[in-house]
């Protein structure tokens, strides 16, 4: 509706609001009076719009300037504190391990005197009254002093082959328990028992006892093989006599005195013994022992 048009003017008033065309196409029925202006009510006043006042200008808002931000000074910078200096720990030095001083060299053992054949000793008491094996002079020195006496009775070839039995027999002993034998203690024995005679005849205390080291029925010197037979003389005077009945040797009466050289070689030659005193022979020489250890000092020689 356009500004300041009215109801009746579009509706109008009475009967004028209703086109005679329609009222002429469609007679009334008969029955119905026509209808009066009066008795149709006339629609109620529509209220004018209120006028909408000419556009008045809106006034530009004054523009809100925002205070400034306050000016906050940056933080000052902050400055770690330094880190405390550790000082490095000392280097862990380990203690020193105590280092044993070297031991000095034992100092050698002095040279046994030179041997004065002639000048005797007499040995007496315990083993422990004998000379020990560190104080007898060495193999060759004695061979050396009592080579003069083999000669005079011995062949060079039987000579030879006593010298080269004594040091097979002793080496046979090596490892043994109590061994081995010294070749130094045979030599001192063959000389004690036979003066080194190979062919000497044998001795009868109720067993027989022949060859170089007079051993208790052990066997003589055989022409037919003689150095087969001074090897196996040595061999029994030293290990024993193998056959039936046969003595002991050596190494066996050292053995069975618990590996005492000198109680053996007492019982070697008495077959018991006093270990109180070595120079007492129970009835079989009594020097033997003094006389075995003269022969190993270098001082007896026949």
């Amino acid at each position: 509706m356009a500004a300041g048009t009215t109801c009746s003017e579009i509706f109008g008033t009475g009967s004028s609001s209703i086109p005679a065309s329609a009222n002429s196409s469609a007679p009334a029925p008969s029955s119905l009076s026509a209808p009066t202006q009066s008795s149709i009510p006339s629609p109620d006043p529509v209220p004018a719009p209120t006028p909408v006042p000419a556009h008045t200008p809106i006034p530009t808002p004054t523009p809100v300037v925002p205070a400034p931000a306050p000016v906050i000074p940056p933080p000052a910078p902050v400055v770690p504190a330094p880190a405390p200096v550790v000082p490095a720990p000392a280097p862990v030095v380990p203690a020193p391990i105590p280092v044993a001083p070297t031991p000095a060299p034992a100092p050698a053992p002095a040279p046994a005197p030179a041997p004065t054949p002639g000048v005797l000793t007499v040995y007496s008491g315990p083993a422990s009254n004998f000379p020990q094996a560190s104080a007898w002079q060495s193999f060759s020195a004695l061979w050396a002093l009592n080579l003069p006496a083999l000669h005079e009775i011995d062949s060079d070839a039987d000579i030879a082959s006593i010298e080269s039995s004594i040091q097979a027999i002793s080496d046979d002993t090596n490892g043994l328990p109590y061994g081995p034998i010294d070749p130094r203690v045979i030599l001192a024995v063959i000389m004690q028992e036979s003066s080194g005679d190979a062919t000497v005849g044998a001795t009868n205390n109720g067993v027989t006892n022949p060859g170089l080291m007079q051993s208790h029925d052990g066997v003589a010197y055989n022409f037919s093989d003689p150095s087969g037979s001074i090897m196996q003389m040595i061999h029994d005077g030293v290990l024993g006599v193998l056959t039936p009945g046969g003595g002991d040797g050596l190494y066996n009466t050292t053995y069975e005195q618990n590996g005492s050289i000198w109680e053996g070689i007492r019982k070697y030659n008495s077959g018991s013994v006093d270990v109180t005193n070595l120079s007492n022979g129970l009835g079989a020489t009594n020097s033997y022992c003094s006389d075995i250890a003269n022969r190993l000092m270098g001082a007896k020689n026949t």
